[in-house]
């Protein structure tokens, strides 16, 4: 049964025929066997609809279903990726707008809003305005109540690539960090010579994160171990951001034998 997420994976295997592969998934031959949330109203479901049965060209479909929903994620799917990114970013800062109403909002609309949010984060990220993507990133985490290690990854990319310390270490303080977001802290930390609290965030990352005290002498891990792969993987994703701070892992080597009591 097709979905919202199947339609988004399909897409990754027509880049080039974009418009083609959005005629033809949303096809009247399609629709039933599109799976769509039973919590979807009357309009919503007509606008779903329209995106299947209509004859019109795209670009008409999307506006008249988005007349019936505004959120709809098919039509608003299609906008995204069809629109030049100038009427793309009017589009995310109209709905950016309706924040304050998020409440009001029918659970099945704001699954659908928050959603859109989340869209318009990877558009900033894309366009690398990253301040606009940490305040879009909070409102989604405070409308969701929501740090899955997704949503503390994203805005952990987020401050390391704007080097903002405090709201970094704020975020630390009330979350729990992978291994991506612990490196990318103390990075963030050591680049404003904080040495005194990328020290307790090394010491808590070694107490936490498994194969963490091996950062400093990875060649010794196994890599025929699907775990310990998976952290040198992750360090090396890293690597960008560590290879801006020359003496990182001799850094963490110091913390790791403090801690130990090895110096």
């Amino acid at each position: 049964m097709a979905d919202f997420d199947g339609m988004i994976a399909g897409l990754r295997d027509h880049k080039d025929t974009v418009e083609a592969y959005f005629l033809d998934f949303f096809s009247k031959k399609n629709r039933k066997e599109y799976h769509v949330d039973q919590k979807a109203d009357s309009d919503s479901l007509k606008a779903i609809r329209i995106m299947f049965e209509s004859k019109k060209e795209l670009r008409e479909r999307v506006e008249q279903s988005f007349s019936y929903d505004p959120f709809c994620l098919e039509a608003f799917f299609v906008y995204y990726v069809i629109s030049e990114d100038i009427y793309v970013d009017q589009r995310f800062r109209s709905y950016y707008e309706e924040l304050n109403g998020f409440a009001d909002l029918d659970p099945y609309r704001q699954e659908e809003y928050l959603r859109i949010l989340d869209f318009y984060v990877e558009f900033l990220l894309d366009v690398h305005n990253m301040t606009r993507a940490a305040r879009v990133e909070r409102q989604i985490i405070r409308l969701t109540k929501d740090f899955s290690p997704r949503q503390v990854d994203r805005l952990s990319f987020i401050y390391a690539s704007l080097e903002e310390k405090d709201d970094f270490y704020r975020l630390f303080l009330d979350s729990d960090l992978s291994l991506y977001s612990f490196l990318l802290l103390i990075v963030t930390l050591l680049k404003h010579d904080d040495r005194r609290k990328a020290q307790e965030v090394c010491e808590e990352m070694l107490e936490k994160i498994e194969y963490a005290s091996y950062l400093d002498h990875m060649w010794d891990l196994d890599l025929n171990d699907g775990k310990q792969k998976e952290f040198y993987q992750t360090v090396e994703d890293c690597y960008e951001f560590i290879g801006s701070v020359p003496d990182f892992f001799t850094f963490v080597n110091l913390v790791r034998e403090k801690r130990d009591g090895t110096i």
